[in-house]
């Protein structure tokens, strides 16, 4: 194994270990449907009756029999009215028409649908029609979009506020999904005081933590915090023992080459499986990744944008996969560069940028970041702008890729 890996080949072994997670044999739950938005789905779903369960009237107007209205102006008796979730009570006859309303039942007898604005009263008891319909306008058949049995949500999908609405329509009070995988996190190092206290003037305050937790939850784990681990082998070997109960331990600070960097002595004291330890990338070349059992154990850089970037790049994909979602791509984009990169390091570049959309155009503009411990820098953006090894500098105007973790933003053109 090569010292030092390429992102790509990183990303590979990580790949490889998703491959290997067996779905049937993930942990489920059921859980109330209104809890579900997020989950993942673990069965199938099928609808329980045909939808639509009637003919429904798609616009309001006049249900009529289309022979009548061949040719308009069209007048027609009304006999009869019929709301949304009432019973027709009424057979539509030759020359006759029905007022009716929107997702209302169509009355027997009647072929189509008149909308009310090509029509006009006349009096109380008729209507003139001024359009001709042709056989069945207006009108969603029953079962026309989807017959009684047939699947409509499948095992791991991610629920959306759609596949909610769906799962609500097929009488779902409940439904089964992926449990989530469970993260422990484990910040170390003495310069650490927790978010509740005033840091000394050497001290700063445990804020890569609380990312990791939102990067976590943001990815559908359930991120566990344990207590910061001193720069003190004992200490440290046994939180991270207790961090390799969960699905994945997350360990942030201690991977590099310093006197008190333990984390990878202790790794092998466990046992810990490491199958790279060093990614040519900036920030976050000092990155760890190993097996325990069935277990997935990450050490990632002190630096709070180096363990940000690590996370995305290398966590997710395990993260997905646990969930039985897919897990090979990353969420890139291409745009046009605004400005200049200068990036000399020779290691792929990960840069805090802002994706934005201008026009039809998006446009990649990196942000005022002064290095890897520059979270400041960070919060102003919602992609990483990806600049190849190979590539020292780009100019403004090229095309450039970034991945994205956020929203696209949008210019304030719109045509709507």
């Amino acid at each position: 194994m090569p010292s030092v890996l390429t992102v790509e080949a990183a990303r590979q072994i990580i790949i490889q270990h998703c491959q290997q997670i067996d779905r049937s044999t993930r942990k489920t739950e059921t859980i109330p449907l209104s809890d579900s938005l997020g989950r993942v789905l673990a069965e199938r779903v099928f609808l329980d009756r045909d939808y639509p369960a009637f003919d429904r009237s798609m616009r309001d107007g006049f249900a009529v029999r289309d022979t009548d209205v061949r040719e308009v102006p069209a007048i027609l008796r009304c006999v009869g009215e019929v709301a949304a979730g009432q019973t027709p009570d009424v057979h539509v006859e030759k020359g006759e028409a029905v007022r009716i309303m929107t997702g209302a039942a169509v009355p027997q007898g009647a072929t189509a649908v008149i909308m009310v604005e090509d029509t006009e009263n006349i009096g109380d008891q008729s209507v003139k029609v001024s359009k001709v319909v042709n056989r069945g306008a207006n009108i969603a058949l029953k079962g026309s979009e989807r017959l009684a049995s047939e699947p409509v949500c499948e095992p791991w999908w991610r629920i959306s506020p759609a596949h909610l609405a769906t799962l609500a329509s097929t009488g779902k009070t409940h439904v089964k999904v992926c449990a989530k995988p469970s993260v422990a996190i484990l910040a170390t190092g003495n310069e650490l005081v927790s978010v509740s206290e005033r840091p000394g003037p050497f001290q700063i305050r445990n804020s890569n933590s609380f990312g990791l937790v939102g990067q976590v939850i943001r990815h559908g784990g359930e991120p566990y915090m344990l207590q910061t681990a001193r720069d003190e082998r004992e200490d440290l070997y046994s939180k991270i023992l207790l961090g390799l109960e969960k699905d994945i331990l997350l360990v942030s600070g201690g991977v590099s080459m310093g006197k008190y960097d333990l984390v990878e002595p202790v790794f092998a004291d466990l046992g810990i499986q490491v199958h790279f330890d060093a990614v040519s990338m900036r920030p976050g070349k000092p990155v760890v990744f190993g097996t325990w059992k069935d277990r997935f154990v990450f050490g990632l850089p002190g630096n709070p944008v180096s363990t940000f970037v690590t996370c995305e790049l290398f966590v997710s994909p395990l993260l997905e996969a646990l969930q039985g979602l897919s897990f090979e791509s990353l969420p890139l984009v291409r745009g046009v560069l605004e400005g200049h990169v200068s990036e000399k390091s020779g290691r792929t570049a990960f840069l805090p940028a802002k994706a934005a959309l201008r026009g039809e155009e998006l446009v990649i503009s990196l942000c005022d970041w002064r290095g890897s411990s520059d979270l400041f820098g960070l919060v102003q953006a919602n992609a990483l702008a990806i600049v190849p090894r190979e590539l020292a500098v780009l100019q403004n105007g090229d095309e450039i890729d970034a991945l994205l973790f956020d929203t696209i933003e949008y210019g304030r053109e719109s045509r709507f």
